[in-house]
């Protein structure tokens, strides 16, 4: 069993009384996959002490997790100007655990691994987004782009094909990308892969009663962190533009919050379409993630990097019709209908006014992306997740 060391690029605050707390994915119940394998988990992160809460928040700690802090950054830049100074409260880090998990690409990852090393302990990655894409032109800006680009791709490639165990959000596009060793050689005793999505889909979340929407209709993009043009909500604006004149009573709902809303807030001004959008700001837990989609007809979400965007399989676990780009995993989740080049605004304009003035087509989409969502389901998934826990383990106790 043992204590299992995970990273995660993720931001954390802790409150006076101990007690840590995340604003979307990494509450407590997410670690509890590990802990049903595992005696205790200790958790790499950044986390930021403050005096109290201001927003909503879920907690993530709790029993036989611990938290290990590392110093807070923001962005690539002040990673690198504080490497060292992450890297010196990295001393210990490892100290009495019996294996490692790291979900990439993560800039920690890699300062985290050189203490498991020489621990020599067994390890494992969770690989859960394409570095390749989501660092593709135009997705992200900024003079370090090709850097961050080029260095994450290389961290995934080098640790997807040298670690013990490597599992995939995807079937198998991120592992044409980035071979395990398992794929370069063969499976044994000493490597192992698997694929499973990261979500947290329960049976209660699902919605099989859904509708054909008449008259308004509202368009919903959801990411939590808004900080670039990589999950494409620049191309919803301009689509809600062509919608609204072409006389479509349509309406658009972004769920999430960060650095660039208020430059996408001032695009639709630009297109004059402000008054048509609501920025909801960033929704703690996935039942309320739930209540917005279902008062929502159609999902699109024009991205240009993912692995496999829990965005869109919630959408279809409650029937709504879902238009995206081809990237990474996608294609594994929806038709070629329904994929669109990101910059195509007239294809998903076309798209969206079809699906939502055909019924017969609206029914259609809605209860195929619901067969498909199914094999999502949370005991689905967790099927596999426990058998490649175990694995790295038993490695742990040999």
């Amino acid at each position: 069993m043992g204590k299992l060391l995970v990273t995660v690029d993720h931001q954390f605050i802790r409150t006076p009384d101990g007690k840590v707390w995340v604003k979307t994915i990494y509450g407590y119940d997410f670690w509890k996959r590990y802990l049903k394998v595992f005696d205790e988990v200790r958790i790499a992160c950044r986390i930021s002490d403050v005096p109290s809460l201001n927003e909503e928040m879920m907690i993530s700690s709790g029993t036989n997790v611990e938290f290990f802090q590392l110093p807070h950054y923001r962005g690539p830049k002040e990673f690198v100007l504080r490497y060292w100074k992450i890297r010196k409260a990295m001393v210990g880090i490892a100290d009495g655990c019996s294996c490692a998990l790291y979900r990439i690409p993560s800039p920690i990852a890699n300062a985290v691994h050189n203490e498991v090393k020489k621990k020599q302990l067994p390890w494992a990655v969770e690989v859960v987004n394409d570095p390749w894409d989501t660092f593709a032109p135009g997705a992200y800006k900024g003079i370090s782009r090709p850097f961050v680009r080029i260095y994450f791709y290389c961290q995934v490639r080098f640790m997807a094909g040298n670690a013990d165990g490597v599992s995939y959000v995807t079937r198998s596009a991120l592992q044409k990308r980035y071979p395990s060793y398992v794929k370069r050689h063969k499976e044994n005793h000493m490597h192992f892969e698997s694929f499973y999505s990261s979500i947290i889909l329960d049976k209660d979340f699902f919605y099989y009663d859904r509708k054909v929407p008449h008259n308004q209709f509202t368009i919903v993009h959801i990411n939590s962190c808004i900080t670039d043009y990589s999950k494409g909500h620049d191309v919803v604006i301009r689509v809600l533009n062509i919608l609204r004149k072409n006389g479509m009573n349509v309406y658009v709902k972004f769920i999430g919050d960060g650095p660039m809303r208020s430059e996408f807030q001032r695009m639709a001004l630009s297109y004059e379409v402000a008054e048509y959008i609501e920025f909801t700001g960033l929704l703690s837990g996935s039942q309320a993630i739930r209540q917005e989609l279902l008062g929502s007809d159609v999902l699109v979400f024009p991205t240009k990097g993912e692995g496999l965007p829990r965005t869109v399989i919630e959408a279809m676990a409650v029937g709504l019709p879902c238009l995206s780009t081809p990237v990474n995993g996608i294609p594994e989740l929806l038709p070629a209908e329904c994929l669109f080049s990101q910059q195509d605004d007239k294809a998903f304009a076309k798209k969206v006014w079809d699906i939502l003035t055909t019924p017969s087509l609206y029914q259609r989409l809605s209860k195929q992306n619901l067969e498909t969502a199914a094999s999502y389901e949370y005991d689905v998934l967790a099927a596999r997740r426990d058998i490649f826990y175990k694995k790295l383990s038993d490695l742990g106790e040999k």
